[in-house]
């Protein structure tokens, strides 16, 4: 990520406020439970469930494209200069982290689906810079030992 900056430069301080005013709108109750689904049940093991749950309708239908489309506005914000690409990558983990659970399936999801720039800017965000990389197969080797946890639960017999 790039170089520290003074942080009392009209641009730094208004990049302050932003990041704030998003985790606001990130504690809003509805939002709060749309990320609290995808960051924990919602488990896609195939692009085909990916397309499934997001055609099905219905709460879990609205909770991935509310959560998704706020991560896509926040690194549009990247893409066209309101926000540093190092700011977000240091205040925004979870959104690495909610990107690693489709990016698998974004391309079969998008062909899918006929929507062609779904997610594109976390998509160009995450995907590119090295330290985005890198943290995104963090995110995916972490969500594999959860898979493989859950997995091994429901295996164990119960006594």
């Amino acid at each position: 990520m790039s170089a520290k900056k003074k942080a009392t430069s009209p641009n730094a301080i208004q990049q302050a406020e932003l990041i704030l005013h998003l985790y606001e709108l990130r504690r809003e109750t509805v939002m709060r439970e749309a990320r609290s689904y995808i960051g924990g049940a919602f488990m896609p093991a195939s692009a085909s469930e990916f397309v499934e749950i997001v055609s099905a309708g219905g709460k879990h239908t609205a909770f991935v494209l509310q959560v998704y489309g706020y991560w896509d506005m926040v690194a549009a914000f990247v893409e066209h200069g309101a926000l540093d690409a190092t700011l977000v990558y240091n205040t925004c983990q979870e959104m690495y982290f909610q990107y690693a659970k489709i990016q698998p399936y974004l391309l079969a999801f998008r062909k899918q689906m006929n929507l062609p720039e779904w997610l594109i800017s976390v998509e160009r965000l995450i995907e590119g810079s090295k330290a985005g990389r890198k943290r995104l197969a963090t995110m995916q080797k972490n969500l594999a030992a959860i898979s493989d946890a859950r997995l091994s639960q429901t295996r164990k017999p119960r006594t």
